[in-house]
C-alpha cells in the first residue's frame, strides 16, 4: 500500500479491512460515525464511533497542516508510535493506549478520549480539576525511570538513541523555534504588536541572554539523559476530571530531563501571566509537579540505578541523587524561560493571552512573560531550590 491522505470514506474502508479494529468498533462499517477534529499544527485527526467503542485515528501529513508550503517528513508518526511503545509499561493509564500503527499510511490508531478536554482549554475555561500537575510529575519521573541512563543498563539508552536519532526534522523544529528563532530576526516569527517591538529587539541584541541560551542549546543537543516527550505543554495533555493523559509524542528524542519539565512549567507560567488572579492555584500546581516528580525519581533511584552509578552504595547514592536533581532543576528553569519567550513572540503562540480583557492588559502580560523568561534563562544555572524558581516568577 502506498501513502495517501485519508478522508473519512477512505478511513472507513481501511478500518473495515482491519478485523481487530473493526471488531473494537463493533457493528458494520456503515454504522460508524467519523468526524475530523484536527486542531493541531501538524496532523489530521479523526474520531471514529462505533456501536461498541470508539477509536482515534491520527495521520501524519507531508506538510505542516496549518502551513501547507512547509514540508514535513511523514516519519514523525513512526517516532510517535515508538515513543508510545517505549514508555507504555511505565505510564499505564497516563497516555492513550496504542492499538495499531500503519507504516505505509503513517497512521496511528489509539484509544479515543472523547470525554477529555485539552488542558489548555480547560485552564482557560476554569474547568481543570486541581491536582493534574502531580500526575504529570509522576509521568515524567516514570519515563525517566524507564528510559534514563541513570536508571537503566547502558544497552537501554544505546537502543533508544538508535531508535530516535533519526527524528531530526522535528528536533530541528525544536532547535529553531524554541532555542534560536526568538533571539534573531526570522520570517517564522510573527510580526510583534507595536508595543512589543522594543522588547523583541532587546531579545535579539542581548548578548548576556544569548550566552545563556547557548548553554541551554548545548544541554539540549548533548545531554542525552532520557527519552523526552519533546513537546510537553498544556496543549498536549488531556483530562477528564482526575483522569489525565499525555498525547502527541511525535517530538520524542533523547535529551535533558529538564527540557520536558521546563516546557510544562513554562506553559503554566504563561497562563499565570495572562491570569494573575490565579497565582495561588498555579503555584500549587507547580509545586505539585516538582514534588511528585522529584519524590518519585528520588525513590526509584534509591531502590536501584543503572550502570552510570554502578559503584554507588547506600552511603554515597543519596548525594549523587541530590546532585542529579539539582542539575535537572537548573535545566528546568532555563528551558521554562525559553518556552515562555517562544510562546510569546515566536511561532505557535498560546491562546492563554486571550484571557486578557484589553489590549493593554495583553501587552503587559506578554511583557511580563518575556521578563520572567529572560530571568529564568540568565539566572537558572545558579538556582538551588524550586522555591527559587517560583520566586523568580513572583510566586
Amino acid at each position: 500500500m502506498t501513502y495517501r491522505i485519508l478522508d473519512a470514506p477512505a478511513l472507513r474502508d481501511w478500518l473495515a479491512q482491519r478485523h481487530d479494529l473493526s471488531g473494537h468498533l463493533g457493528g458494520a462499517a456503515a454504522d460508524w460515525g467519523i468526524r475530523e477534529v484536527s486542531d493541531g499544527n501538524l496532523n489530521t485527526v479523526f474520531l471514529v464511533n462505533g456501536p461498541a467503542r470508539a477509536l482515534c485515528c491520527k495521520q501524519a501529513l507531508p506538510h505542516v497542516r496549518v502551513a501547507p508550503d512547509w514540508p514535513m517528513p511523514l516519519e514523525r508518526a513512526l517516532y510517535e508510535s515508538r515513543y508510545m511503545q517505549a514508555i507504555a509499561p511505565a505510564v499505564t493509564g497516563l497516555m492513550p493506549e496504542l492499538f495499531a500503527y500503519d507504516p505505509d499510511l503513517f497512521l496511528l490508531v489509539m484509544e479515543c478520549l472523547t470525554d477529555h478536554d485539552v488542558l489548555r482549554s480547560a485552564l482557560i475555561a476554569d474547568q481543570a480539576t486541581p491536582g493534574f500537575s502531580g500526575v504529570i510529575g509522576s509521568y515524567v519521573a516514570r519515563t525517566v525511570q524507564a528510559t534514563g541512563w541513570v536508571s537503566q543498563p547502558f544497552e537501554t539508552g544505546a537502543h533508544l538513541l538508535e531508535q530516535f536519532s533519526g527524528n531530526t526534522a522535528l528536533t530541528r523544529i525544536t532547535v529553531d523555534l524554541i532555542l534560536t528563532d526568538p533571539y534573531r530576526v526570522c520570517d517564522r516569527n510573527p510580526e510583534p504588536e507595536e508595543g512589543l517591538r522594543t522588547d523583541v529587539k532587546a531579545l535579539q541584541t542581548d548578548q548576556v541572554l544569548h550566552q545563556a541560551v547557548g548553554r541551554l542549546q548545548d544541554r539540549f543537543l548533548t545531554a542525552r539523559q532520557a527519552l523526552l516527550h519533546g513537546d510537553l505543554h498544556t496543549g498536549s495533555i488531556m483530562l477528564d476530571g482526575t483522569d489525565v493523559r499525555v498525547i502527541d509524542g511525535e517530538f520524542a528524542t533523547m535529551g535533558p530531563i529538564g527540557f520536558d519539565c521546563g516546557l510544562y512549567l513554562g506553559n503554566l507560567a504563561l497562563h499565570l501571566c495572562a491570569a494573575p488572579h490565579k497565582a495561588d492555584a498555579i503555584r500549587t500546581e507547580m509545586l505539585a509537579f516538582w514534588q511528585k516528580f522529584s519524590e518519585e525519581l528520588r525513590t526509584g533511584l534509591r531502590a536501584g540505578c543503572g550502570d552510570m552509578w554502578a559503584l554507588s552504595g547506600p552511603a554515597t547514592r543519596p548525594a549523587l541523587i541530590e546532585t542529579f536533581l539539582s542539575e535537572i532543576l537548573r535545566d528546568t528553569a532555563g528551558f521554562c524561560g525559553l518556552e515562555m519567550i517562544r510562546r510569546t513572540v515566536g511561532f505557535a503562540q498560546v491562546a492563554d493571552y486571550d484571557l486578557c480583557m484589553t489590549e493593554q492588559e495583553r501587552l503587559l502580560a506578554r511583557q511580563k512573560a518575556l521578563q520572567i523568561g529572560r530571568t529564568l534563562i540568565v539566572e537558572g544555572a545558579s538556582l538551588r531550590s524550586f522555591d527559587s524558581v517560583l520566586s523568580l516568577m513572583g510566586l
